[in-house]
């Protein structure tokens, strides 16, 4: 299992937590451990605006993620991203993160390999803007597919468990407290493995909470308030006892963890060369299968790692009008391509629909040609009197693509009621909006969660497991 070790590097409110990021970089990477450091974009600038070569320097020889431009500053990335719908958003979020991407490969001189949520604050317009920002995978994502450790979602790869230590950072400094929970973690790291996961966060720490007994921003960003750096309010500070024992065992949990029988430590960017790629080929035996499963299925199929729920449609549909074209022979394999999943509800269908193959050839003619167009699937498209949505379409592929199959001599199809969304949606949203968002204390009480839920769930059409090497 690959352990990736995160540090969140973000108070821009007391000046020398920029010695606390220092210490750390230098002290791991004497041991030989390259940690992933996820920078704020404010932060980085700060550091160039004072002239901290040192640090900056010390922190480049480590993995240096994105961990949003701003954090805590509002609008955070979910307040900012609240009120938008899937274009405005994608578009806003690369606006102001690719902004501090490109601050970070200025100071660091390499492009961040990742992008790293702030608390909570988290919209799923994130994994779409950073991949088309070329930023290859987000850490701490609120989306999950497995027990992997990451899944895609909106085709960017998104990594979502991470370890913590028990009591956080306060324990680290106390050495009594440190030795009783360090055998809980190493359970959890254990627990883990057994459990199939190919990858796993350990957070190290929040630097500024190792000198600083409170967050930076609870105090002057809290509940939607913006202090002015004139007025900032500043936490007790740790005497110089306390940080240098929380240093050491920082260090020592660590290699304890990177001693455990079955884990690597690496930086979360080398990952992804475990990590199949997202699109590839699929042969017509797997096509055939996919439709298969779909048929077999109530509702809409997830989980599967060969294809999304969006790529499945697509892909049926690309097989269906390949084998309609008489004029060339059928191919052996299609290759799989990103998907989005569509950017408004389909209406609920409220009574069967009986759809005949005609219909159904001309559906998924409309359903590549809008994928061709938009990179989404289609929120509907009109058919035997009515607007079917994805779950329906997918269900019509599946049965149109095997219709010739010798054991299928039916000649219409009746579409049933049933989910608009893939299986295990409802769930999840619950948990990444409703769940973590409210909770996050920087964020604002009025925080509008909506339009970031609808949104989560239409893309769940696009999440599914990795597939590992």
């Amino acid at each position: 299992m690959d352990v990736y070790v995160c540090f969140d590097v973000e108070d821009i409110v007391h000046e020398d937590s920029d010695d606390i990021a220092l210490d750390i970089a230098e002290m791991l990477a004497a041991d030989g451990i390259t940690a992933s450091m996820f920078v704020v974009g404010e932060k980085a600038r700060l550091w160039e605006r004072r002239g901290r070569r040192d640090v900056i320097a010390a922190v480049a020889r480590h993995d240096v993620g994105l961990h949003t431009d701003h954090h805590s500053v509002h609008p955070t990335v979910s307040e900012y991203l609240a009120n938008r719908e899937w274009s405005d958003g994608v578009a806003e979020a690369m606006r102001i993160e690719g902004a501090a991407a490109h601050d970070l490969a200025r100071i660091f001189r390499v492009y961040p390999p990742t992008w790293a949520t702030s608390g909570s604050s988290w919209a799923p317009h994130i994994p779409a803007a950073t991949r088309l920002l070329g930023i290859p995978a987000n850490v701490y994502a609120h989306v999950r597919a497995g027990e992997s450790g990451a899944c895609w979602y909106t085709g960017q790869l998104c990594y979502h468990d991470v370890a913590f230590f028990p009591g956080g950072e306060d324990a680290y400094g106390n050495d009594e407290t440190f030795e009783a929970g360090l055998p809980d973690l190493l359970a959890d790291i254990e627990a883990a493995r057994r459990r199939g996961a190919h990858a796993l966060g350990l957070f190290g720490a929040h630097p500024t909470r190792l000198r600083y007994e409170a967050f930076w921003d609870a105090l002057n960003y809290g509940a939607g308030v913006n202090t002015d750096p004139a007025d900032y309010r500043h936490a007790p500070r740790k005497d110089d006892a306390t940080y240098a024992t929380g240093l050491q065992n920082l260090r020592r949990m660590i290699h304890a963890v990177g001693a455990t029988p079955g884990v690597r430590l690496v930086p979360v960017s080398t990952i992804a060369a475990r990590v199949a790629p997202h699109n590839g080929r699929v042969s017509m035996r797997q096509v055939g299968r996919l439709a298969t499963l779909v048929l077999r299925t109530e509702g809409v199929p997830a989980g599967i790692p060969l294809a999304s729920p969006a790529q499945m449609l697509d892909l049926l549909a690309r097989a269906v009008v390949a084998r309609m074209d008489p004029t060339v022979a059928a191919p052996d394999f299609l290759l799989s391509r990103t998907v989005l999943g569509p950017v408004e509800p389909a209406l609920i269908l409220e009574h069967a629909v009986v759809v005949t193959p005609g219909e159904t050839v001309a559906l998924c003619r409309a359903v590549v040609a809008h994928v061709d167009r938009t990179g989404h699937l289609p929120t509907s498209l009109p058919a035997a009197g009515v607007e079917l949505g994805p779950a329906a379409l997918l269900h019509l592929a599946a049965w149109q693509f095997l219709r010739f199959a010798p054991d299928r001599t039916e000649a219409t199809y009746e579409v049933a009621p049933g989910d608009a969304l893939p299986a295990g949606t409802e769930a999840l949203v619950q948990t990444a909006i409703y769940e973590m968002l409210p909770n996050w204390s920087p964020h604002r009480p009025d925080l509008r969660l909506d339009l970031l839920a609808k949104h989560t769930a239409l893309q769940c059409w696009s999440l599914k497991p990795p597939r590992w090497r």
